[in-house]
C-alpha cells in the first residue's frame, strides 16, 4: 500500500473541475502524485496535482485557475533540483512533456529562443552544427531543462569562461502570478516607465521594482557575497549594475517563486575548436587545493577537482573503469585543468604556462596531458558521472547534499574545505566526498550520513551549521551553484543580513502578491531539518 505524506493539501473537486477545463492533461491520482512528490533532493513533499500544459496560453490558464483557488503553483522541469526546489504542496506545472521545442536558432545574432521543456544537452547539439553553445555547462545537461536551468541559475565546469546562467538570457517570456502575462528584456527608462502605466500585476512590478532598488541600494551594492559563483537570494545586485537595465535577470535563479518562464531568449556563445587537458595529480589534499590560484593565472578554461573517494568508486566498477586511463598510481586528487582556442599554438601557450606555474609551486606529482576529442571525453565523463557514482555507494549511509553548494573566494578554498572536514569529523562523519568546480572556489562536499536515523539527522544540522560560519567568514556563499531551496535557504538572512532580506521580501511581494508562486523558497523558508 502507498502511504501518504503526513502534510499534504489535497485537490478539491471545484479546482479538479476547473483545472481539466484550463489544461486537458492534468492528473490528482495518489500514484501520479507520489512520483512527483520527490526530486533529486532529501525531501518529499506531495503535490497538489500535476499539470501537462502544452503551450504559454495553458500554462497561463492553470496558474489562473490556482490563482482564484488559491492553491500554490511550482513549475517544474526535469526534477534534478539538489535542494528541493521542484517539490512542494502544489500545483505542479511539468514543462517537460510538451513546451520542449526549439522555436529558433539565429546564428549570425548569436542567440537561440525555446521553450522551457527544452533539455540543455540536446540544445547544444542543435547549436553545434553552428559552431555555437550556450555557455553555462552543468554537468546534468543531459537532463536540465532550460526553464531549470533559468530557475536555478546554473553554471558549470566552465564558469570562469562563460559566468552564470544570468548572464546569458536576454529575455523572458513570462505567466505572472495571477495569470497574466509580461516580458521581461533590456529596457531603457523610457519603456520601463511606460510598461510601469500598463494595468494590472505587470505594472505594479515595473513601479515596485525600481522602488526597491532605490530604498536598498546600499546593501544591495555591498551585502552579496564575495564571489562571482552566488545563486542565492534574488539577483537585484545583476539589475541594479545593468545598462540598459534587463529584469528578466530577476527571473533568473528565481525558483519558480516569482513567475513561471514560458520562453527564454538565450545569448549563445562560440565553441572553441582546439583543447588539451592536463590532469595533474596531488598526493595531499591541501597541496592541490593552495595550488588553485596559481594555476588559475595560467589562463585554463576550466580547473576541475575529482578526489581519491571518487576515483577509488570509479575503479570499482567495471563500466567505469576504462575512463581512467588518464590517472596514474593513487593520487588523493587530481585536478583537470583545461586549455582552450582556436589554434594549437595557443593550446602550447597554456600548457607553457601551467609548467611554470606548476614549478612555481615545486609540483612534483605526475602530470597527464590528453590530447584528442575521445580521450578527453573520457575524461569529463568520469566527471560528469560524479554524482551517479556516490550514490552508487552501499548501504543506508549516502554522500548526502547538503552543504556541497557552498562557494568562497579560491584564495580561501584550502582554509574552508579544511575546515568542513575538521567539523564534520567533530560531528563524527568519516567519509567525505569532493569533487567540482576548484576555478569557481564551489567544491561539491558530500559528507557521508545516514539520514534515516536520527543521528544522522542531527549530523547534518552540525555539519551545515559549522559550515555556514565558515563561509561567513571568508565572504562565501551558501550556494554557489545548485540553489537554495530547502536545503540553505533558511540561511539566507544570516547571509544577506536584515535589510536584504526584506529587500527580498519586497520583490516577492511585488511579483506574488498572494504567495502563490512555489511558496518557501528563497524566501521565508522553512529549517532543512523540518518535517515538510
Amino acid at each position: 500500500m502507498i502511504e501518504t505524506p503526513r502534510q499534504t493539501i489535497d485537490a478539491s473537486e471545484a479546482l479538479i473541475e476547473d483545472l481539466r477545463k484550463a489544461v486537458p492533461q492534468a492528473a490528482f491520482d495518489q500514484m501520479t502524485r507520489l512520483l512527483y512528490s520527490t526530486d533529486a533532493s532529501n525531501y518529499q513533499m506531495m503535490p497538489v496535482g500535476v499539470a501537462f500544459p502544452r503551450d504559454a496560453d495553458e500554462v497561463a490558464a492553470a496558474v489562473e485557475v490556482a490563482s482564484q483557488h488559491r492553491v500554490p503553483v511550482l513549475p517544474r522541469g526535469g526534477g534534478s533540483s539538489l535542494a528541493g526546489q521542484a517539490v512542494g504542496h502544489a500545483l505542479i506545472l511539468d514543462l517537460s512533456r510538451h513546451m520542449d521545442r526549439v522555436i529558433e536558432i539565429d546564428p549570425e545574432g548569436r542567440t537561440a529562443r525555446v521553450q522551457p521543456g527544452v533539455i540543455l544537452g540536446g540544445l547544444n547539439k542543435q547549436l553545434a552544427a553552428h559552431g555555437l553553445a550556450f555557455g553555462p555547462d552543468p554537468a546534468s545537461a543531459d537532463r536540465a531543462t532550460i526553464g531549470g536551468v533559468v530557475g536555478n541559475n546554473a553554471t558549470g565546469a566552465h564558469s570562469i569562461r562563460y559566468g552564470m546562467t544570468s548572464d546569458h538570457v536576454l529575455a523572458v517570456e513570462a505567466v505572472l502570478a495571477d495569470g497574466s502575462r509580461a516580458r521581461f528584456d533590456a529596457l531603457d527608462g523610457d519603456i520601463w516607465a511606460a510598461r510601469g502605466k500598463r494595468p494590472g500585476l505587470e505594472g505594479a512590478i515595473y513601479r515596485a521594482v525600481p522602488d526597491i532598488l532605490s530604498r536598498y541600494e546600499e546593501p544591495i551594492r555591498t551585502r552579496y557575497p564575495n564571489t562571482f559563483r552566488t545563486v542565492a537570494g534574488y539577483n537585484l545586485h545583476d539589475l541594479l549594475k545593468q545598462t540598459p537595465p534587463n529584469p528578466a535577470v530577476l527571473i533568473v535563479g528565481s525558483e519558480g517563486t516569482l513567475a513561471v518562464a514560458a520562453e527564454v531568449t538565450l545569448n549563445l556563445v562560440p565553441t572553441p575548436s582546439h583543447k588539451r587537458l592536463a590532469v595533474v595529480h596531488f598526493s595531499e589534499t591541501r597541496a592541490a587545493l593552495e595550488a588553485v590560484p596559481t594555476l588559475l593565472e595560467s589562463d585554463p578554461s576550466a580547473v576541475e577537482l575529482i578526489d581519491k573517494f571518487m576515483l577509488d568508486l570509479a575503479r570499482a566498477r567495471p563500466e567505469y573503469r576504462r575512463l581512467l586511463a588518464a590517472i596514474e598510481g593513487d593520487p588523493q586528487v587530481v585536478l583537470i585543468v583545461e586549455y582552450a582556442g582556436e589554434s594549437e599554438g595557443e593550446l602550447d601557450a597554456g600548457i607553457a604556462r601551467l609548467e611554470a606555474a606548476l614549478e612555481r609551486l615545486k609540483h612534483h606529482d605526475p602530470v597527464v596531458m590528453v590530447t584528442g576529442p575521445t580521450r578527453q571525453a573520457e575524461v569529463w565523463a568520469v566527471r560528469a558521472v560524479g554524482l551517479g557514482i556516490l550514490m552508487s555507494l552501499r548501504g543506508d549511509a549516502k554522500p548526502i547534499s547538503f552543504i556541497e553548494d557552498a562557494a568562497v573566494p579560491v584564495e580561501h578554498l584550502a582554509e574552508y574545505i579544511t575546515g568542513v572536514f575538521e567539523i564534520a569529523q567533530r560531528a563524527g562523519v568519516e567519509r567525505v566526498a569532493m569533487y567540482a568546480h576548484a576555478s569557481a572556489g564551489c567544491l561539491h562536499v558530500r559528507p557521508v550520513i545516514n539520514l534515516k536515523t536520527a543521528d544522522g539527522v542531527h549530523q547534518m544540522r552540525e555539519i551545515a551549521e559549522g559550515a555556514l560560519e565558515l563561509l561567513l567568514r571568508f565572504g562565501g556563499t551558501t550556494s554557489g551553484e545548485h540553489g537554495e531551496g530547502i536545503s540553505r535557504g533558511e540561511f539566507s538572512e544570516r547571509l544577506f543580513g536584515p535589510e536584504l532580506t526584506e529587500a527580498f521580501r519586497a520583490l516577492k511581494g511585488a511579483f506574488d502578491p498572494a504567495g502563490i508562486m512555489n511558496p518557501g523558497k528563497v524566501v521565508d523558508t522553512p529549517r532543512m531539518d523540518d518535517e515538510t
